[in-house]
């Protein structure tokens, strides 16, 4: 018969490497990251009103479609006490477009809302970018200001969706359309935009991101050229075009 205490060194030899399995099993592999306590991944997430928290960034690079395509890029990171800063760009060589801004929000469980700056300057030349020529000879620089509000849900454990308005304003522009020269002295109004964007992140690494937009705006924004503009025209135009746009992305 054998002594207790036997037995339980035989119970002991066979639960340890029972227990050793079970744990190797339960712990995260080294292609998987796991969420932070509330939810949020440790990667993504550059759109959602939330921000990325404290000591946190974000890189994200994507495409935008808004009358012509840019390729678009930003770095977001974290303040604390809901506050965020970023810097972005958007570029599609004959247009280019740098930006910082600020951001703050809260969260009430799945809701969050945000309120944010933006500070831009923007470049382009058309008919100098790759050969001179003077069928149409075009330049242009400027300064938006573009404050804005965020509203985000989140809709499962690994998707959020960002509702964004922004109002585009103008605080220098200069213009040479062949001859005709014009920059306005006062700032203007460019018009407004309005973003319905999806982030999805599977595994809880990066985050893959989508959307559409409702834009309302002057002819001449997103492009820093008026596209009604001719060498006899007195001044650019001030009226409003509406279109749709589509953007997508990838943030890590």
């Amino acid at each position: 018969m054998r002594s207790p205490a036997g037995a339980a060194l035989a119970l002991a030899a066979v639960t340890v490497p029972l227990n050793a399995r079970a744990a190797e099993a339960a712990a995260p592999s080294a292609d998987t990251v796991s969420p932070s306590p509330d939810g949020y991944p440790p990667r993504g997430l550059a759109i959602s009103p939330a921000g990325p928290g404290k000591g946190n960034a974000r890189w994200s690079i994507g495409g935008l479609w808004e009358i012509t395509p840019m390729f678009t890029a930003s770095y977001q990171r974290g303040l604390g006490s809901g506050f965020s800063a970023d810097a972005n760009v958007e570029t599609i060589v004959l247009y280019n477009q740098l930006g910082i801004g600020a951001q703050w929000a809260t969260r009430a469980g799945p809701f969050s809302l945000g309120v944010m700056a933006h500070l831009a300057g923007y470049f382009g030349a058309l008919g100098k970018a790759f050969v001179g020529t003077t069928q149409f000879d075009a330049t242009g620089r400027g300064l938006l200001l573009d404050p804005g509000a965020k509203g985000g849900l989140q809709l499962t454990s690994d998707s959020w969706l960002t509702m964004q308005f922004e109002q585009y304003l103008s605080l220098h522009q200069w213009q040479k359309l062949g001859t005709l020269t014009v920059s306005p002295n006062a700032p203007a109004d460019f018009g407004w935009g309005l973003r319905f964007v999806v982030e999805y992140t599977p595994m809880h690494q990066g985050v893959v991101y989508y959307g559409a937009s409702l834009n309302h705006t002057a002819a001449n924004f997103p492009m820093w050229m008026n596209v009604e503009a001719t060498p006899d025209s007195p001044e650019l135009s001030s009226a409003k075009i509406t279109y749709l746009g589509v953007l997508a992305g990838y943030e890590f």
